[in-house]
Protein backbone atom coordinates (compact mmCIF):
# COMPACT_ATOMS: atom_id res chain seq x y z
CA UNK A 1 0.00 0.00 0.00
CA UNK A 2 1.60 3.17 -1.14
CA UNK A 3 1.91 5.90 2.10
CA UNK A 4 -0.06 8.96 1.94
CA UNK A 5 2.30 10.43 5.49
CA UNK A 6 2.78 13.87 5.38
CA UNK A 7 6.55 14.62 3.31
CA UNK A 8 7.47 16.69 6.09
CA UNK A 9 8.31 13.54 7.94
CA UNK A 10 10.61 12.94 5.48
CA UNK A 11 12.81 16.03 5.66
CA UNK A 12 15.95 16.10 7.81
CA UNK A 13 15.97 17.96 10.69
CA UNK A 14 18.47 20.86 9.24
CA UNK A 15 16.36 20.65 5.79
CA UNK A 16 12.87 21.53 7.66
CA UNK A 17 14.63 24.61 9.00
CA UNK A 18 15.73 25.80 5.77
CA UNK A 19 12.51 25.14 4.84
CA UNK A 20 10.95 26.75 7.58
CA UNK A 21 13.03 29.77 7.58
CA UNK A 22 12.73 30.30 3.70
CA UNK A 23 8.90 30.20 3.99
CA UNK A 24 9.01 33.24 6.66
CA UNK A 25 11.25 34.83 4.27
CA UNK A 26 8.71 34.48 1.81
CA UNK A 27 6.09 35.69 4.22
CA UNK A 28 7.73 38.81 5.09
CA UNK A 29 8.17 39.77 1.37
CA UNK A 30 4.62 39.49 0.93
CA UNK A 31 4.15 41.74 3.83
CA UNK A 32 6.61 44.17 3.20
CA UNK A 33 5.25 44.36 -0.25
CA UNK A 34 1.38 44.69 0.60
CA UNK A 35 1.13 47.78 -1.76
CA UNK A 36 1.68 45.95 -4.55
CA UNK A 37 -2.19 45.97 -6.07
CA UNK A 38 -1.82 49.90 -5.09
CA UNK A 39 1.75 50.08 -7.47
CA UNK A 40 -0.14 48.33 -10.22
CA UNK A 41 -2.75 50.65 -10.29
CA UNK A 42 -0.09 53.47 -10.41
CA UNK A 43 1.77 51.82 -13.12
CA UNK A 44 -1.72 51.41 -15.32
CA UNK A 45 -2.28 55.03 -14.50
CA UNK A 46 1.31 56.31 -15.83
CA UNK A 47 0.57 54.18 -19.20
CA UNK A 48 -2.27 56.13 -19.86
CA UNK A 49 -1.00 58.95 -18.91
CA UNK A 50 1.34 58.46 -21.53
CA UNK A 51 4.22 61.08 -21.04
CA UNK A 52 6.34 62.39 -18.59
CA UNK A 53 8.39 65.34 -18.72
CA UNK A 54 11.65 65.42 -17.08
CA UNK A 55 14.20 68.27 -16.62
CA UNK A 56 17.88 66.58 -16.06
CA UNK A 57 21.43 67.79 -15.83
CA UNK A 58 23.58 68.91 -17.89
CA UNK A 59 25.04 66.75 -20.36
CA UNK A 60 24.36 64.10 -23.02
CA UNK A 61 25.37 60.90 -20.58
CA UNK A 62 22.79 61.87 -17.82
CA UNK A 63 19.98 62.82 -20.86
CA UNK A 64 20.49 59.29 -22.48
CA UNK A 65 20.44 57.75 -18.86
CA UNK A 66 17.10 59.17 -17.78
CA UNK A 67 16.08 58.24 -21.30
CA UNK A 68 16.15 54.73 -20.17
CA UNK A 69 13.09 55.02 -18.44
CA UNK A 70 10.99 54.30 -21.33
CA UNK A 71 12.69 50.81 -22.18
CA UNK A 72 11.43 49.49 -18.91
CA UNK A 73 8.00 51.12 -19.35
CA UNK A 74 7.72 51.62 -23.01
CA UNK A 75 4.24 52.97 -22.97
CA UNK A 76 5.16 56.49 -21.11
CA UNK A 77 7.11 58.40 -23.78
CA UNK A 78 9.80 60.48 -21.50
CA UNK A 79 11.09 63.69 -22.46
CA UNK A 80 14.38 64.60 -20.80
CA UNK A 81 15.60 67.92 -21.42
CA UNK A 82 19.34 69.22 -19.86
CA UNK A 83 19.54 72.15 -17.82
CA UNK A 84 22.01 73.59 -15.61
CA UNK A 85 19.87 74.28 -12.08
CA UNK A 86 20.66 78.22 -12.57
CA UNK A 87 18.83 78.30 -15.96
CA UNK A 88 15.62 76.04 -15.16
CA UNK A 89 14.56 77.14 -12.22
CA UNK A 90 14.31 80.55 -12.99
CA UNK A 91 12.44 79.57 -16.33
CA UNK A 92 9.99 77.58 -13.79
CA UNK A 93 8.83 80.76 -12.00
CA UNK A 94 8.51 82.69 -14.71
CA UNK A 95 6.45 79.85 -16.16
CA UNK A 96 3.79 79.64 -12.98
CA UNK A 97 3.53 83.30 -13.01
CA UNK A 98 1.01 82.65 -15.85
CA UNK A 99 0.03 79.59 -14.47
CA UNK A 100 1.93 77.22 -16.82
CA UNK A 101 2.74 73.75 -14.77
CA UNK A 102 5.05 71.75 -17.81
CA UNK A 103 7.19 70.05 -15.87
CA UNK A 104 7.25 66.50 -14.26
CA UNK A 105 10.74 66.27 -12.22
CA UNK A 106 13.75 67.63 -11.98
CA UNK A 107 16.97 65.58 -11.60
CA UNK A 108 19.83 67.82 -10.26
CA UNK A 109 21.41 69.84 -7.52
CA UNK A 110 19.06 71.50 -4.82
CA UNK A 111 19.71 75.79 -5.82
CA UNK A 112 18.29 79.01 -4.12
CA UNK A 113 15.73 79.10 -6.56
CA UNK A 114 14.80 75.66 -5.52
CA UNK A 115 14.33 76.12 -1.96
CA UNK A 116 12.36 79.70 -2.77
CA UNK A 117 10.02 77.71 -5.25
CA UNK A 118 9.57 75.09 -2.16
CA UNK A 119 8.89 77.95 -0.11
CA UNK A 120 5.92 78.90 -2.11
CA UNK A 121 4.49 75.46 -1.80
CA UNK A 122 5.69 74.50 -5.57
CA UNK A 123 7.59 71.34 -4.74
CA UNK A 124 5.78 68.03 -3.70
CA UNK A 125 6.74 65.24 -0.74
CA UNK A 126 8.40 62.94 -2.42
CA UNK A 127 8.63 60.61 0.81
CA UNK A 128 5.07 59.31 0.18
CA UNK A 129 5.78 58.46 -3.04
CA UNK A 130 8.40 55.88 -2.21
CA UNK A 131 6.78 52.46 -3.44
CA UNK A 132 9.02 49.88 -3.77
CA UNK A 133 10.53 47.85 -0.85
CA UNK A 134 14.45 48.20 -1.91
CA UNK A 135 13.28 52.18 -1.98
CA UNK A 136 11.65 52.36 1.00
CA UNK A 137 13.88 49.95 3.21
CA UNK A 138 16.05 52.69 5.26
CA UNK A 139 18.38 49.88 5.80
CA UNK A 140 19.67 50.16 1.96
CA UNK A 141 20.48 53.42 1.85
CA UNK A 142 23.74 55.29 3.76
CA UNK A 143 22.57 57.46 6.30
CA UNK A 144 19.17 56.26 5.55
CA UNK A 145 16.15 58.90 5.18
CA UNK A 146 17.35 60.97 7.74
CA UNK A 147 20.41 61.42 5.83
CA UNK A 148 19.15 60.89 2.35
CA UNK A 149 16.79 63.90 2.23
CA UNK A 150 18.06 67.70 2.20
CA UNK A 151 15.41 69.33 3.77
CA UNK A 152 14.40 69.65 7.87
CA UNK A 153 11.47 67.60 7.21
CA UNK A 154 13.23 65.04 5.22
CA UNK A 155 10.27 64.65 2.56
CA UNK A 156 10.85 66.71 -0.34
CA UNK A 157 14.22 66.82 -1.38
CA UNK A 158 15.69 63.23 -1.74
CA UNK A 159 19.48 62.60 -3.06
CA UNK A 160 20.88 59.26 -4.27
CA UNK A 161 24.65 60.54 -4.38
CA UNK A 162 27.20 61.37 -2.06
CA UNK A 163 31.07 62.40 -2.77
CA UNK A 164 33.81 64.28 -1.58
CA UNK A 165 33.39 67.39 -3.83
CA UNK A 166 36.08 69.58 -5.45
CA UNK A 167 35.93 73.72 -4.94
CA UNK A 168 38.03 74.21 -7.89
CA UNK A 169 40.10 72.52 -10.21
CA UNK A 170 43.81 73.38 -11.54
CA UNK A 171 45.56 72.22 -15.18
CA UNK A 172 48.91 70.63 -14.52
CA UNK A 173 49.71 71.01 -18.03
CA UNK A 174 49.91 74.74 -17.36
CA UNK A 175 50.69 74.69 -13.29
CA UNK A 176 53.50 72.97 -12.98
CA UNK A 177 53.18 71.87 -9.06
CA UNK A 178 51.25 68.92 -7.51
CA UNK A 179 49.16 70.79 -4.95
CA UNK A 180 47.09 73.50 -5.54
CA UNK A 181 45.90 74.78 -1.95
CA UNK A 182 42.91 77.19 -2.21
CA UNK A 183 44.25 80.63 -0.37
CA UNK A 184 46.73 80.33 -3.08
CA UNK A 185 44.14 81.22 -5.77
CA UNK A 186 44.84 85.04 -4.28
CA UNK A 187 48.46 85.28 -5.16
CA UNK A 188 48.91 88.16 -7.59
CA UNK A 189 50.03 85.54 -10.33
CA UNK A 190 46.82 84.15 -10.74
CA UNK A 191 45.11 87.25 -11.67
CA UNK A 192 43.20 86.75 -15.24
CA UNK A 193 43.92 83.00 -14.75
CA UNK A 194 40.66 81.79 -13.07
CA UNK A 195 37.15 81.33 -14.66
CA UNK A 196 34.06 81.11 -12.83
CA UNK A 197 30.45 79.06 -13.62
CA UNK A 198 27.67 82.08 -13.17
CA UNK A 199 27.70 82.49 -9.02
CA UNK A 200 24.42 83.57 -8.67
CA UNK A 201 23.18 79.49 -8.99
CA UNK A 202 24.52 76.00 -9.44
CA UNK A 203 27.63 74.89 -7.92
CA UNK A 204 29.66 77.96 -8.18
CA UNK A 205 26.86 79.56 -5.73
CA UNK A 206 27.19 76.98 -3.44
CA UNK A 207 31.25 77.18 -3.40
CA UNK A 208 30.60 80.87 -2.46
CA UNK A 209 28.14 80.45 0.51
CA UNK A 210 31.03 77.60 1.92
CA UNK A 211 33.76 80.29 1.76
CA UNK A 212 31.27 82.74 3.32
CA UNK A 213 30.46 79.81 6.03
CA UNK A 214 33.82 79.21 7.10
CA UNK A 215 35.57 81.81 9.27
CA UNK A 216 39.19 81.27 7.71
CA UNK A 217 37.72 82.58 4.32
CA UNK A 218 34.45 84.33 4.40
CA UNK A 219 33.28 87.97 2.23
CA UNK A 220 37.45 89.31 2.63
CA UNK A 221 38.32 86.19 0.47
CA UNK A 222 35.89 86.14 -1.44
CA UNK A 223 35.98 89.92 -2.54
CA UNK A 224 39.77 89.61 -2.99
CA UNK A 225 39.09 86.63 -5.15
CA UNK A 226 36.27 88.36 -7.24
CA UNK A 227 37.66 92.36 -7.38
CA UNK A 228 41.76 91.91 -7.30
CA UNK A 229 41.70 88.75 -9.08
CA UNK A 230 39.00 89.56 -11.63
CA UNK A 231 37.91 85.84 -12.68
CA UNK A 232 36.15 85.38 -15.97
CA UNK A 233 32.28 84.32 -15.54
CA UNK A 234 30.38 82.46 -17.65
CA UNK A 235 26.89 80.97 -17.78
CA UNK A 236 28.28 78.84 -20.51
CA UNK A 237 29.72 75.62 -19.32
CA UNK A 238 31.13 74.05 -22.31
CA UNK A 239 32.94 77.18 -22.66
CA UNK A 240 34.31 77.01 -19.16
CA UNK A 241 35.61 73.79 -19.51
CA UNK A 242 37.16 74.94 -23.11
CA UNK A 243 38.97 77.39 -21.44
CA UNK A 244 40.43 74.87 -18.59
CA UNK A 245 41.46 72.30 -21.53
CA UNK A 246 43.35 74.70 -24.01
CA UNK A 247 44.93 77.13 -20.77
CA UNK A 248 43.45 80.09 -21.65
CA UNK A 249 42.00 79.70 -17.84
CA UNK A 250 43.85 77.24 -16.17
CA UNK A 251 42.33 77.54 -12.99
CA UNK A 252 38.14 76.88 -12.71
CA UNK A 253 35.38 77.23 -10.39
CA UNK A 254 32.82 75.44 -11.04
CA UNK A 255 33.34 72.90 -13.68
CA UNK A 256 30.85 69.93 -13.79
CA UNK A 257 31.90 66.78 -13.33
CA UNK A 258 30.37 65.12 -16.09
CA UNK A 259 31.92 67.57 -18.68
CA UNK A 260 35.25 66.51 -17.09
CA UNK A 261 33.89 62.31 -17.80
CA UNK A 262 32.61 63.56 -21.18
CA UNK A 263 35.63 65.21 -22.27
CA UNK A 264 37.76 61.85 -21.68
CA UNK A 265 35.46 59.73 -23.09
CA UNK A 266 35.75 61.44 -26.21
CA UNK A 267 39.63 60.61 -25.77
CA UNK A 268 40.79 64.49 -24.66
CA UNK A 269 43.69 64.08 -22.32
CA UNK A 270 43.30 65.85 -18.86
CA UNK A 271 45.78 66.39 -16.47
CA UNK A 272 43.55 67.64 -13.57
CA UNK A 273 44.69 68.70 -9.89
CA UNK A 274 42.24 69.03 -7.52
CA UNK A 275 42.15 72.97 -5.31
CA UNK A 276 42.19 71.61 -1.60
CA UNK A 277 41.16 73.25 1.24
CA UNK A 278 37.53 72.70 1.61
CA UNK A 279 36.13 69.52 3.30
CA UNK A 280 32.61 68.65 1.80
CA UNK A 281 29.93 65.95 0.92
CA UNK A 282 27.96 66.84 -1.84
CA UNK A 283 24.82 64.81 -3.75
CA UNK A 284 26.24 67.10 -6.89
CA UNK A 285 23.31 66.81 -9.74
CA UNK A 286 21.76 63.49 -8.11
CA UNK A 287 18.90 65.34 -6.44
CA UNK A 288 15.06 65.07 -6.97
CA UNK A 289 12.75 67.69 -6.71
CA UNK A 290 9.05 66.89 -8.03
CA UNK A 291 6.97 69.86 -9.38
CA UNK A 292 3.67 70.77 -7.80
CA UNK A 293 1.82 70.64 -9.72
CA UNK A 294 2.70 68.34 -12.59
CA UNK A 295 0.82 67.24 -15.73
CA UNK A 296 1.76 63.73 -15.30
CA UNK A 297 1.94 62.86 -11.40
CA UNK A 298 1.45 58.85 -11.63
CA UNK A 299 4.36 58.95 -14.26
CA UNK A 300 6.16 60.99 -11.42
CA UNK A 301 6.05 58.17 -8.91
CA UNK A 302 7.28 55.72 -11.46
CA UNK A 303 9.78 57.34 -12.80
CA UNK A 304 11.46 58.36 -8.70
CA UNK A 305 10.81 54.32 -7.71
CA UNK A 306 12.72 53.58 -10.65
CA UNK A 307 15.17 55.97 -10.74
CA UNK A 308 16.09 54.52 -7.17
CA UNK A 309 15.72 51.32 -7.61
CA UNK A 310 18.93 48.45 -7.01
CA UNK A 311 19.15 47.95 -11.15
CA UNK A 312 18.63 51.70 -11.96
CA UNK A 313 21.47 52.58 -9.76
CA UNK A 314 23.98 50.15 -10.79
CA UNK A 315 23.06 50.81 -14.27
CA UNK A 316 23.55 54.58 -13.79
CA UNK A 317 26.86 55.12 -11.49
CA UNK A 318 29.72 53.65 -14.09
CA UNK A 319 28.02 55.71 -16.82
CA UNK A 320 28.05 59.17 -14.66
CA UNK A 321 31.10 58.45 -12.77
CA UNK A 322 29.60 59.04 -9.19
CA UNK A 323 28.83 57.15 -6.25
CA UNK A 324 25.76 55.88 -4.84
CA UNK A 325 23.41 56.42 -1.74
CA UNK A 326 22.48 52.92 -1.93
CA UNK A 327 24.42 50.41 0.10
CA UNK A 328 26.03 47.50 -1.91
CA UNK A 329 26.29 49.59 -5.55
CA UNK A 330 29.73 49.46 -6.69
CA UNK A 331 31.91 52.78 -6.04
CA UNK A 332 32.21 54.12 -9.72
CA UNK A 333 34.91 57.32 -8.05
CA UNK A 334 36.56 55.73 -5.08
CA UNK A 335 38.90 58.71 -4.86
CA UNK A 336 35.90 60.59 -3.46
CA UNK A 337 34.68 58.05 -1.49
CA UNK A 338 32.69 59.58 1.68
CA UNK A 339 33.62 58.24 4.84
CA UNK A 340 30.39 57.53 6.82
CA UNK A 341 31.94 57.76 10.52
CA UNK A 342 33.32 60.49 9.81
CA UNK A 343 30.39 62.12 8.29
CA UNK A 344 30.79 65.52 11.09
CA UNK A 345 34.02 66.49 9.58
CA UNK A 346 32.51 67.48 6.01
CA UNK A 347 29.59 70.59 5.15
CA UNK A 348 27.42 70.44 2.62
CA UNK A 349 26.01 73.58 0.76
CA UNK A 350 22.36 71.95 -0.57
CA UNK A 351 20.91 71.28 2.38
CA UNK A 352 17.98 73.25 3.77
CA UNK A 353 19.91 74.78 6.82
CA UNK A 354 22.74 75.76 4.48
CA UNK A 355 20.27 77.61 2.24
CA UNK A 356 20.63 81.40 4.60
CA UNK A 357 23.85 80.98 3.47
CA UNK A 358 23.45 80.58 -0.22
CA UNK A 359 21.19 83.63 -0.12
CA UNK A 360 23.45 85.41 1.57
CA UNK A 361 26.40 84.43 -0.76
CA UNK A 362 25.01 85.05 -3.64
CA UNK A 363 23.50 88.74 -3.37
CA UNK A 364 27.37 89.60 -1.69
CA UNK A 365 28.71 88.43 -5.03
CA UNK A 366 25.95 90.21 -7.36
CA UNK A 367 27.05 93.34 -5.28
CA UNK A 368 30.67 92.63 -6.34
CA UNK A 369 30.50 91.60 -9.83
CA UNK A 370 27.78 94.60 -11.09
Amino acid sequence: MTSHRSPSRFLPTAGLGAFILCAGALAATAADWAGKAKWDGIVSAARNEGRLVVAGPTGRTWRDVLARFQKDYPDVKISVTPFAGRDFWPKVLKEREVSKHLWDVRVGGATAAAWQLSSQGGIAEVRPMLMLPEVTDEKNWHGGFQHMFLDRGKKFFPTFCIYESTFAYFNRDFIKQEEFELKEMLDPKWKGKISMAEPSEGSASITMAMLLKDTRYGKPFIRALIEEQKPVITRNERQLMDWFVSGRYPVSIGIPGSFIRLYRQRGVTLNIGEVTGLKRWSPGVCGIQVLNPRPHPNATIVFVNWLLSRKTQEMIMPLVGLNSRMQGVPMADPAHKIDFDKLDEYESGQTEEFHVQQREARDFVKALTR
